[in-house]
């Protein structure tokens, strides 16, 4: 894919109302983690890989001002490995912990749990601690909707069966979970937040899976699908061949109509079902049928505003002490996720 993101000047979400969607159960989430942020020493920030900035949440890092942080960009087998490549490399230079998996292979998480605890004891000397930590390190797992913060976890978790019981100040909705190397777990449920940046911030939420599906109509996610890939000049990294195209389609109309033609998704009398091709091609993406795509860019790579939450401040988040792999684009097997071998001695350090 290409290293910049270009501008379209016509917005036709510009308009929209957005949903307003935030769910009682989310916000009561948030205030049980900050009930129980004191017992934690690392939070681990889960993303999309597809939309490493925009499927984070932008308030998290203000409830936890003195945490370190580690992110995890999930899905990469979904995303475009030239584009985690970029955003890794973005990330090292933010001088933000960060890497990239596929949470689903078993050997991309193989070593995740030394990773976290060597990042707590690194954190603790950088702060000036001087005794040991004579108990597990408690690390607390936050992120979105749908990112597959419950795969990783369970993957995690399966390797090991024990459970720790409650602590003070953890509500009986928390768990935490013993891991290996001296680590202890606290699965959170997914969370979004209040105020979304804009119609086409909810758009791309709702095409990740993040955003309810049943708020937004099916045929708008994918007229935003097909203005996103104009407007990222990405449409031949799309395999159109899947919905039975043999060249990106004008808009999302046209794609509706030709996918549901092709397919037989016809009401009586013939008439297109637009509902059911749009559901049939927002489950073909999901499922990378379409590709490995991504929608979004670096700041420092793309004409776009900065997505995401603020950067730590350095004296409260410990900098980077390895390399990011420079991108190479006759290479995938920096952040593949069929080569990658997950997170080693030095991986997100």
């Amino acid at each position: 894919m290409k290293n910049n993101t270009p501008s379209i000047t016509s917005d036709p979400f510009a308009g929209m109302t957005l949903t307003g969607w935030y769910p009682g159960h989310m916000l009561k989430a948030t205030r049980q983690m900050q009930e129980v942020i004191s017992l934690v020493d690392l939070v681990v920030e889960l993303a999309d890989a597809r939309a490493p900035a925009s499927s984070r949440n932008p308030e998290i890092r203000g409830y936890f001002p003195n945490k370190p942080f580690l992110l995890v960009a999930n899905k990469t087998d979904l995303a475009d490995p030239a584009a985690c490549r970029l955003w890794g490399k973005w990330f090292a230079e933010q001088g933000e912990r960060a890497f990239f998996l596929d949470s689903r292979r078993i050997a991309n998480i193989r070593g995740l749990t030394e990773l976290w605890r060597r990042i707590v004891l690194e954190t603790r000397a950088a702060r000036g601690a001087t005794r040991p930590l004579n108990r597990p390190a408690r690390i607390m797992i936050v992120g979105a909707p749908n990112v597959g913060k419950s795969t990783l976890v369970n993957h995690l978790h399966n390797r090991n069966q024990a459970k720790v019981g409650p602590k003070p100040g953890v509500t009986r909705h928390n768990q935490w979970i013993a891991l290996d190397n001296d680590v202890e777990l606290l699965d959170t449920p997914g969370i979004l937040w209040p105020r979304i940046r804009d119609k086409k911030h909810e758009l791309l939420l709702t095409l990740l899976g993040i955003m309810k599906e049943d708020l937004i109509l099916p045929t708008l996610v994918v007229e935003y699908f097909c203005w996103e890939i104009r407007r990222l000049e990405n449409g031949a990294a799309v395999k159109w061949d899947t919905l039975g195209l043999a060249a990106p389609p004008a808009d999302g109309a046209e794609l509706l109509k030709a996918l549901a033609s092709r397919r037989g998704l016809l009401r009586p009398g013939g008439i297109p079902d637009l509902d059911r091709a749009a559901i049939a091609i927002i489950k073909d993406f999901r499922n990378a049928r379409l590709g490995r795509l991504t929608f979004e860019l670096p700041p420092k790579t793309a004409n776009q505003p900065e997505l995401g939450p603020p950067r730590q401040n350095p004296s409260t988040t410990p900098a980077a002490a390895g390399r990011v792999p420079e991108p190479n684009p006759d290479s995938d097997s920096n952040f593949d996720s069929d080569s990658n071998p997950g997170p080693g001695p030095e991986a997100g350090l």
